[in-house]
């Protein structure tokens, strides 16, 4: 017993040693290190993070309350006199007028409810002096005519006005007119290739409290919600806490990881959340700031499926469903069967690898898809089309 207090008491000793020369050297032990990267990445980047807030104005919600009502009364009319022809007219009308009463009952609630609930809050990060990257979804009532506005940490606003949404990945742009931004998040620093496990953080304002940094560990890669249609969002364990859509995710050095995009729970049970990874938000912000606008070249009237190795779980192709007989797609050649393994001469078997050629490729142009066809390599050449927001 005394031999074991003494090696404890021995052991204890070298700690404190080893801690005083580390000390003395400048040396800190590795968390010491990361807690004060985490803390030197949120003290430079948290100025860059901005709150959104988007207002409907209610003459805009009255507007279209009372569109919605003039096109629901003129398709009673235009159906009034169809059912009183009918075999039973009285029974008809009556189903039409209780149908139509019905719709305009639920109309009423919608606006109501509008009405109550005008605001959305989100948050986004500046890019360079006059943009900010955000979430589609925080902003997608401006198009609409809501007034949209940023706010920093120290609650200055500024108007904000959307520079271009991008409906395919879910990024948007605002540019700020009224304001020259000193900081900003570097985009040319990216973290693409952390491995499962490592740390990540992100900067919040919770409950609009101010911004405060937060820490958690990427849990995998390539997850879908099927929100968008192009998807490939980093899963994590990072809180996310409602108006936080659109926050930036950092490694602990200072380098984008992605734009917090979701989270999911059920009941009490810990959140899961999930990034777009800063490549996709990048691919999306520089066509949007280039283009000044949001197309992409897509090809119309086809429908495909992700082919997996089912021994290896690898992608194996893009297997095309269905082909509109009218189609580009059908005119160039591709059959329903057919199984797309290159874009543009290069092997390519991801449906999200295609998806992102596609949207990185200029609209109205022709492009070459390697297939197999039973035990035939071909490659046909298809027309492109401008597929808008």
């Amino acid at each position: 017993m005394i031999e074991v207090k003494k090696m404890a008491k021995s052991a204890k000793t070298q700690l404190i040693l080893i801690l005083g020369l580390l000390a003395v050297s400048g040396v800190r032990p590795a968390w010491a290190q990361y807690d004060s990267a985490i803390y030197d990445t949120f003290t430079r980047f948290s100025p860059a993070v901005y709150s959104i807030n988007v207002q409907v104005p209610k003459t805009v919600i009255m507007a279209k309350y009372e569109e919605s009502i003039t096109r629901l009364r003129d398709f009673h009319d235009q159906y009034s006199d169809m059912v009183m022809g009918g075999t039973q007219p009285i029974m008809s009308y009556f189903m039409l007028d209780s149908l139509i009463d019905k719709w305009e009952r639920q109309l009423n609630y919608l606006k109501e409810q509008m009405l109550l609930n005008n605001r959305v809050h989100g948050s986004g990060f500046a890019i360079d002096n006059h943009h900010i990257v955000t979430l589609s979804t925080v902003i997608k009532n401006a198009t609409g005519g809501a007034d949209v506005s940023v706010s920093d940490l120290n609650d200055n606003s500024f108007e904000a006005q959307v520079k271009g949404i991008d409906e395919m990945t879910g990024v948007a742009v605002l540019y700020i007119p009224g304001a020259t931004f000193e900081h900003f998040i570097d985009t040319s620093r990216l973290s693409t290739q952390l491995t499962v496990s490592s740390y990540v953080m992100t900067i919040q304002s919770p409950y609009t409290l101010p911004p405060s940094p937060y820490s958690g560990m990427i849990g995998g890669y390539f997850r879908r919600l099927k929100q968008f249609p192009l998807e490939r969002y980093i899963q994590t364990d990072l809180p996310l806490y409602p108006g936080n859509e659109g926050a930036p995710v950092l490694s602990p050095s200072g380098n984008l990881v992605g734009m917090m995009a979701s989270e999911f729970h059920v009941g009490n049970y810990p959140s899961v959340t999930f990034v777009i990874p800063a490549d996709l938000v990048l691919d999306s912000v520089n066509q949007i700031l280039q283009r000044g606008e949001d197309s992409h070249a897509w090809i119309p009237g086809i429908e495909l499926q992700q082919l997996v190795n089912r021994f290896t779980e690898a992608p194996a192709g893009i297997l095309v469903k269905n082909i509109d007989t009218q189609s580009p797609a059908a005119a160039s050649g591709l059959q329903p069967g057919d199984i797309i393994v290159g874009f543009q001469g290069e092997d390519e078997r991801r449906l999200e690898g295609l998806l992102r050629h596609l949207i990185q490729s200029t609209p109205n142009q022709v492009v070459s898809l390697d297939v197999i066809r039973g035990e035939q390599r071909l490659q046909f050449q298809v027309a492109t089309v401008s597929r808008d927001r």
